[in-house]
């Protein structure tokens, strides 16, 4: 038996695009945020949506703390680097 696709037709499976940029896919998700606020959708694509923007939301927040580290690992003072907390 074949596994059942949550994609929508028209929408882009995140699942799918490993390889996107954090810029790819905050612009993805933040499109899933208004289409989820707007309220018109059947329940089925409503639920793909949420599950889609649920894996974005992880795959940014993991990107963001990766950016972080390299960034604490990329400070110096006096010459050495040095590791330091990132305040945003």
């Amino acid at each position: 038996m074949a596994k059942k696709s949550t994609s929508i037709e028209g929408d882009k499976d995140s699942s799918k695009d490993e390889g996107s940029s954090f810029e790819e896919d905050l612009t993805r998700l933040e499109d899933i945020v208004r289409k989820l606020e707007a309220g018109d959708m059947p329940l089925e694509k409503t639920l793909a949506l949420y599950e889609e923007g649920l894996g974005l939301s992880k795959r940014c927040s993991v990107m963001l703390d990766q950016a972080q580290s390299r960034i604490e690992a990329i400070m110096e003072k006096d010459g050495k680097v040095e590791k330091s907390k990132f305040d945003a």
